[in-house]
């Protein structure tokens, strides 16, 4: 299995757990395109980069995991750094079974959605590193 499906596979199965799924908050790619029926949500994004040693060799890739947050707008901060703390618990200093290992998290406001301003947005990122 290449690294960048180990990668994908270690980070989205979240996503498709029970634990997961009974947090009632829908997840889509980042790049989905469709209609989304959900009024709080989150859309999912890697970002991989190789990773050199001191003398160039490959150990493995690195980057940010960046899970974009949208929950309803008008309800102050609340429900949002919730979710992010609920994010924290699946992704924040993790080991998944691939080799993929997380450090902490960091949330960024972004504020009113511009495409749609009923909802909230909000970037929850983590760094992660995985060793071939």
């Amino acid at each position: 299995m290449s690294k960048y499906n180990k990668l994908q596979l270690d980070i989205e199965s979240v996503f498709s757990t029970t634990a997961w799924k009974a947090e009632s908050i829908a997840a889509y790619p980042g790049n989905f395109e469709g209609e989304i029926g959900a009024k709080e949500f989150v859309k999912i994004e890697l970002l991989p980069s190789s990773s050199e040693d001191a003398f160039g060799h490959f150990s493995g890739i690195e980057g940010q995991v960046i899970i974009q947050v949208y929950v309803p707008s008008g309800q102050g901060m609340t429900r949002m750094l919730a979710v992010a703390d609920i994010l924290d618990t699946y992704f924040q200093a993790k080991h998944f079974i691939n080799g993929t290992s997380t450090g902490s998290s960091a949330l960024n406001i972004i504020g009113k959605d511009k495409a749609n301003p009923a909802l909230y947005r909000a970037d929850y990122t983590v760094d992660f590193t995985l060793f071939n």
